[in-house]
C-alpha cells in the first residue's frame, strides 16, 4: 500500500511542479487579464493536489464495530 501511495504522491508532485512552471510562464507570456485567469486555475489545481496528498497519507480510519 505504501508503494502505491508513493507512486501517486510522485505523480501529484510532478503535477504541482508543472503548475509552478506554468505559473511562471503565464506571467511572462500572457497579458495581465489572461495571466490572472491562468494563475487562478493553476493555484486551484496545486491546492487540489495538496489536498489529494493529505487524503492519501492521512491515517486510515477503522470501521466501527457494532
Amino acid at each position: 500500500m505504501t508503494a502505491i501511495r508513493a507512486a501517486i504522491s510522485l505523480f501529484i508532485g510532478l503535477l504541482i511542479v508543472a503548475a509552478a512552471a506554468g505559473w511562471m510562464w503565464t506571467g511572462e507570456h500572457q497579458p495581465p487579464a489572461q495571466a490572472l485567469a491562468s494563475r487562478l486555475v493553476l493555484a486551484a489545481s496545486a491546492l487540489a493536489g495538496m489536498a489529494g496528498l493529505v487524503a492519501i497519507w492521512r491515517a486510515e480510519r477503522r470501521p466501527r464495530q457494532g
